[in-house]
């Protein structure tokens, strides 16, 4: 007997709402979102298998949770790994609102009476946010121009699961040593370690050197000239870096205490189990 299409593919999810990338792809291929189709991209509710992920503690250190979640609602986003770190939130607000709907519950203890309140969040918010914010991709420098890229949400996790790394090292080892000037030393090392990885992960932002009429794009060249600069350049990078970040944080809301009516600001936290495990 020949096998009948099953009734139950009809039902199947369907997309819930279609998003447009802030970056509008501006560095992406084929390989990472298909067709290079950077607006209504369709955006299909979690299953239960994702939601789970968002429990699994490994899962949201190492971002596999967040990886396979957007490969599973956002189909065309073919390589979670190589989105950009500012494109990131606004595909993990959709995610968000495609599977419990627009709105989010945050509480918030008052400051002032101690009661905490329950206030709803309207998400479709930060997507017109997002949509609007431009990132500066250019430093000039004397004679040169520094062109800028995001992190790759890839290269963003390496560096917070380095960084964890170090803390936990220092947590669980420092206890343990009684020479004082040792413990000094051990500590000393992990902090200049902390500090060598954030300085790297702002040199990794630049991603091609304009100079006498030629442009560097080769990373190695680029990290021995940038490591080499006078210290000026790189405060002038970190300050870019930090202006761009500043620009594309997730806006606070301002709330009111209902008790007491004290006023005050929360602001949402993304890609965590709290922002996607409903209830």
């Amino acid at each position: 007997m020949e096998k009948t299409e099953s009734p139950l593919k009809k039902y199947r999810r369907q997309p819930k709402l279609y998003l447009n990338i802030p970056s509008n792809g501006k560095w992406y291929d084929q390989k990472t979102v298909a067709e290079n189709t950077y607006t209504n991209l369709a955006v299909f509710s979690m299953t239960a298998s994702d939601e789970i992920l968002f429990k699994t503690p490994d899962a949201l250190i190492n971002g596999d949770a967040t990886a396979n979640n957007i490969s599973s609602c956002i189909p065309a986003i073919l390589d979670p790994w190589s989105i950009k770190t500012l494109d990131l939130d606004a595909i993990l607000v959709a995610i968000r609102m495609a599977s419990y709907g627009e709105t989010m519950s945050v509480t918030s203890k008052c400051k002032k009476c101690n009661v905490e309140n329950s206030y709803e969040i309207n998400l479709q918010h930060y997507l017109d946010f997002f949509s609007t914010r431009e990132f500066e991709d250019k430093i000039y420098h004397e004679d040169f121009c520094l062109h800028l890229e995001p992190l790759s949400y890839k290269k963003w996790t390496e560096i917070q699961k380095q960084q964890t790394a170090y803390q936990r090292a220092l947590n669980l080892t420092v206890g343990r040593i009684d020479d004082e000037k040792e413990k000094e030393k051990f500590v000393q090392d992990i902090i200049d370690k902390i500090n060598a990885l954030v300085a790297q992960a702002i040199l990794d932002q630049v991603v091609a050197i304009e100079v006498d009429g030629h442009i560097e794009n080769d990373k190695k060249e680029i990290n021995d000239f940038l490591n080499d600069a006078e210290v000026v350049l790189f405060h002038k990078i970190k300050k870019m870096i930090e202006k761009n970040t500043l620009e594309w944080k997730i806006p606070a809301e301002e709330i009111k205490c209902t008790e007491c009516g004290h006023e005050d600001t929360v602001r949402i936290s993304l890609d965590t189990s709290d922002f996607f495990v409903q209830g």
